[in-house]
């Protein structure tokens, strides 16, 4: 549109990138260049430009899925959320989107299971190569929602070892673009222990120290793990996007493009509509 040098996208949601990839690449040619949003590190755009909407992750744990956003994967079974999550974000990196992902810590009810399953989806964006802000928060229960009544951690201090190690570890990726300098990396390590010494510590209660110090990496992940004080997440086995499309309602095959590919065996495109059925339509603005 004439006269607009910038915008940016506001929300998002995850299951759309793998739906249907190539609007995707269409609209990120179309919205890349008026992005005002650049990421050296990360773009593979001449002019390293980048997108980042607001998605919301919330939580690796199937089990918590189900309670708190049973259709946030649709046309996808929740069962497949963090195959879902995983392959979005692929697409979604290949067209340089990389999201800001919200993720929701001390849900009511959440276990140390479940704890576990997010940091296991956090490890395995790692290890894969992909790159997402994840954005940590602490469940706030919300007005006029079905969960408006319900409580979760309400304190810092009451946060457990994991709860803590999911935080500072999200946090840790966060900073991965940014520490390509020879100093970066040296400035938040001794920043992180000075602040722990001088006031987090005693903020924060004793489940902060461990965490803390793989956020400042003190010591490698796999020291800490083999001591006993973190939790490294366990690799995962996800579907691929064939996989999760030949898992949908076979009726609802007819709405993915053929030319995204990954169809299932058994695929039929609808038919073409016939002229006289779009002939009379028009566009109202």
């Amino acid at each position: 549109m004439p006269g607009i040098e910038h915008h940016m996208l506001s929300h998002s949601t995850i299951a759309p990138f793998v739906v249907d990839p190539m609007l995707i690449k269409k609209l990120s040619e179309t919205l890349l260049p008026k992005s005002p949003i650049h990421l050296p590190r990360l773009s593979s755009h001449p002019q390293k430009k980048a997108i980042a909407p607001l998605v919301g992750l919330e939580t690796g744990s199937v089990r918590m899925a189900k309670k708190i956003m049973p259709s946030k994967a649709v046309p996808f079974s929740i069962e497949d959320w963090p195959s879902v999550v995983l392959e979005g974000l692929r697409i979604a990196n290949e067209n340089n989107w990389f999201p800001m992902m919200t993720l929701m810590v001390g849900n009511p009810g959440e276990t140390d299971e479940d704890v576990m399953a997010t940091l296991d989806l956090v490890y395995e964006m790692e290890r894969r190569g992909l790159f997402a802000f994840l954005i940590p928060s602490i469940f706030t229960p919300l007005h006029d929602t079905r969960m408006e009544r319900q409580k979760g951690v309400t304190q810092t201090r009451n946060l457990s070892r994991l709860q803590w190690q999911l935080m500072m570890k999200c946090w840790k990726m966060n900073l991965r673009p940014g520490q390509y300098s020879w100093w970066g990396p040296l400035a938040w390590r001794v920043g992180a222990i000075v602040m722990w010494l001088y006031k987090l510590r005693k903020l924060n209660g004793p489940n902060f120290t461990w965490p803390i110090f793989m956020f400042a990496s003190a010591l490698p992940e796999k020291w800490m793990e083999g001591l006993g004080k973190i939790y490294v997440g366990k690799p995962l086995r996800t579907k691929t996007r064939k996989e999760l499309i030949a898992s949908v309602k076979p009726h609802y095959w007819q709405y993915f493009r053929a030319d995204n590919g990954d169809l299932p065996d058994g695929y039929t495109p609808p038919p073409r509509p016939q002229p006289h059925e779009t002939e009379d339509l028009r566009v109202m603005a």
